[in-house]
């Protein structure tokens, strides 16, 4: 596998070249974005593929003339963010139509519990559809003699960027084995890109990401910055498991990336895209349809990140912990995935 997983040439000028027309009004649903996370992680990357297999922008050729097969005139494109906390609160601030999230952290939002429970229910959140899996990598130093978990203590460690899932779930990690951050151990909050720069000065011996993988940013720390991926098993893993019903175990392939030397077990949790019931239901009921009945989808889905490959309809519930959306729902009914 190459260094960095490269987003095709033609996803970035479409980024681009959306991003650069005349400012919408933000209430203009023509003019779409997905609020996704970092550019270094998996979410954005994502978020431009969804956002080429349902946009067809005004002047495009239609879908029986070999243009793209999405939605007439609906122009959408990804938008960096610090993650799901993130994503979620500009959900209900209506400042994004969309985003990617993860589904604790949607359902915590949803029923203002676990890290939300000091705030008042987000029953507008909704689901379009279920991912892919995101799998918890723990990055460390090869100097750093971390084997595990447990032995996180006493190092100087990562945890994610703030108003990100990847922060909540490296949290639930970490005290699931009995540590706590700040007494246990040093703990940064950070993302990928100052992640690799803290390692670069010898800041920082290891790094708590929940991603998809392969991961760009954990390719590199590997391979340029002599890390390794350690293995989250035990009773620290089934205590996590047993407490948080969105967790479930895991493996990261040895294939996943370069110079691995064997497959790493793990957890995860998935990815959602997300939505608001206040939201035109028709047009999310349209997002859906022409999302998963755009002929040209699943070359696009699967020519793009890895994880492409795994967003497929027969998966589109898969620990969906809060209400599809009605818009969604219908389209499911119609092709016969629900009653």
């Amino acid at each position: 596998m190459s260094l960095f997983f490269r987003v095709p040439f033609v996803l970035i000028f479409f980024s681009i070249s959306i991003l650069a027309a005349s400012q919408p009004r933000a209430d203009d649903l023509r003019f779409f974005k997905i609020a996704s996370g970092s550019p270094g992680g998996t979410y954005f990357p994502i978020a431009l593929l969804i956002a080429k297999v349902i946009s067809n922008p005004p002047g495009s050729k239609g879908c029986n003339e070999g243009g793209n097969c999405g939605m007439k005139d609906l122009t959408a494109t990804a938008q960096s963010t610090k993650g799901s906390v993130a994503n979620v609160d500009a959900l209900l601030m209506k400042t994004y139509p969309t985003a990617i999230a993860q589904s604790d952290v949607a359902y915590w939002a949803y029923a203002a519990s676990g890290p939300f429970r000091t705030r008042k229910p987000n029953k507008q959140l909704c689901v379009t559809s279920s991912l892919y899996p995101e799998d918890v990598h723990l990055v460390a130093s090869r100097s750093a003699n971390i084997p595990g978990v447990g032995a996180l203590a006493g190092k100087r460690v990562a945890l994610g960027e703030r108003e990100s899932g990847a922060l909540l779930g490296a949290q639930l990690v970490v005290r699931a084995y009995g540590l706590q951050e700040g007494k246990d151990f040093a703990a940064t909050l950070v993302n990928y890109s100052d992640a690799q720069d803290l390692i670069k000065k010898n800041k920082l011996d290891a790094f708590v990401a929940v991603i998809g993988y392969p991961s760009e940013a954990i390719e590199f720390m590997i391979q340029r910055q002599d890390m390794h991926l350690v293995p989250i098993v035990g009773e620290g893993r089934d205590r996590l498991i047993k407490g948080s019903p969105f967790y479930s175990a895991s493996i990261i392939p040895q294939s996943a990336y370069t110079g691995q030397t064997s497959d790493i077990h793990t957890v995860a949790v998935n990815a959602l895209w997300v939505t608001r019931a206040n939201l035109d239901q028709g047009f999310v009921y349209q997002l859906t349809k022409f999302f998963w009945s755009n002929k040209h989808a699943r070359s696009i889905l699967d020519g793009g990140h890895p994880k492409g490959s795994e967003i497929t309809l027969k998966t589109a519930f898969n620990r969906v912990p809060i209400p599809l959306c009605s818009g969604a729902q219908k389209y499911y009914q119609e092709i016969g995935m629900l009653k």
